[in-house]
């Protein structure tokens, strides 16, 4: 996230099930999971929980103290139709679901609201201490408003013309009413469901939407607290182990288990081929205006924390290195490293440009379009795609490229109808 005037509001709808991180160039790491992740910008003004919300009280207490320093006196705005959980929905749901869950309680928040079993949780009883919160004015209650761009009633100073950022949380193959259930989360995941949220379906000409990508799909672990919940299927695409992406991407198996674990669960992720099926009915659903590919070391682990800078410097010593060859001796272990560092540049261009024409060709018509390249965890690790100028310069021969994710998977077993 660009930390600059880009946005004047930034809303979620998120449940306690799921964190999102950020972490910073210093290597600091945010985790939240009810803070808006725009926190992180301080130029955003509004930072609002939404009424699609759930909300567990004590971790958005928790995230508000330890985040103090970052949120720099803004309050964080609740929306009253939120719900809140509650220690009988976490009960319930270790009692009663089988087929993969965090188990932190939200679906049965969602569902206690839907059956109008208690109050919502401005109004709460058993809420003192988030009263006590907002008398503080570390949070301040705002009422649903059907209306768009203002959203929410009770946020003075809205001039109707606002930028507003919103988070989506999970993932589209997890939304329940896709094909993967029952072994989904307990709402739809998409942009839609984010956008109906803050009452905004009828602004699409106004709306951009973003979508992040791993090159291999992950799901959660099916350990949890009440041992073995299974937690679903590729859509037909072979479940793998991190040895195995370690192996083709040249990385540390051992740091990449560990860091391959949930914020929420701190279990080891699953992870398997790409999924053809999956990714075309995410694009089908989505339409992404933009696509931003993650975790571009699992296609060549040497492309890891460069950046726009580091990435030109590469280019350039690659450059020199071949007039030097002639010439002069050089340094055999930064040669081998400079090349590495090209090739896997080049490499992850290789992927975007199949990525791009397979599906494109299939869709008949530009469906994908890839912007912007994560390399590494920090911020600021990523690189644009259009202006970073890392086209194949150097010459380097592709035709016996290490197979990436996109060569492994099953390219027969894909959706029959992708004209809808």
């Amino acid at each position: 996230m660009a930390l600059n005037n880009a946005y004047d509001v930034c809303v979620n709808n998120n449940a306690p099930n799921a964190g999102h991180t950020f972490v910073f160039e210093d290597g600091r790491k945010l985790v939240t999971r009810h803070i808006p992740i725009g926190v992180v910008d301080p130029y955003i003004k509004y930072l609002v929980i939404g009424e699609g919300a759930v909300i567990n009280p004590s971790i958005l207490k928790e995230e508000i103290e330890k985040y103090a320093d970052l949120l720099g006196g803004r309050p964080i705005y609740v929306c009253d139709r939120a719900v809140d959980v509650v220690e009988e929905n976490i009960q319930t749901e270790k009692e009663n679901l089988k087929t993969g869950s965090t188990l932190k309680g939200s679906g049965a928040a969602l569902v206690d609201k839907i059956m109008r079993k208690r109050r919502l949780i401005s109004s709460n009883p058993i809420m003192q201490f988030m009263q006590s919160l907002a008398k503080e004015g570390k949070i301040k209650f705002v009422h649903s408003k059907t209306f768009f761009p203002s959203i929410y009633e009770g946020i003075n100073g809205f001039r109707g013309d606002e930028t507003i950022l919103v988070e989506c949380g999970q993932g589209d193959a997890l939304g329940i009413n896709g094909s993967n259930y029952p072994f989904v989360t307990s709402r739809d995941c998409g942009p839609s469901e984010a956008i109906k949220n803050i009452h905004a379906t009828d602004y699409g000409h106004l709306i951009t939407k973003y979508c992040v990508i791993r090159p291999y799909p992950i799901r959660i672990n099916n350990q949890s607290e009440i041992g073995e919940v299974y937690t679903g299927d590729f859509q037909g695409a072979e479940e793998i182990s991190w040895e195995e992406v370690c192996y083709r991407a040249g990385l540390d198996k051992t740091r990449i288990i560990q860091e391959e674990q949930t914020t929420v669960t701190k279990r080891t992720r699953r992870v398997a081929e790409f999924s053809i099926a999956q990714f075309e009915e995410m694009l089908l659903d989505t339409k992404p205006d933009e696509v931003f590919l993650n975790f571009a070391r699992y296609i060549n682990g040497d492309i890891e924390d460069l950046d726009y800078y580091s990435s030109l410097d590469i280019q350039n010593k690659f450059i020199e290195l071949g007039y030097a060859l002639d010439e002069d001796e050089v340094d055999e272990q930064e040669a081998n490293d400079v090349y590495n560092k090209q090739y896997a540049l080049e490499e992850v261009l290789a992927y975007i440009e199949d990525m791009e024409k397979y599906f494109n060709k299939r869709f008949k018509r530009k469906i994908l379009n890839i912007t912007k390249v994560g390399t590494g965890a920090r911020c600021g690790k990523t690189l644009n795609r259009g202006d970073c100028g890392f086209e194949n310069i150097s010459g380097i021969d592709h035709s016996q490229r290490t197979l990436h994710p996109l060569d492994y998977a099953d390219k027969e077993n894909v959706s029959p109808n992708i004209n809808p």
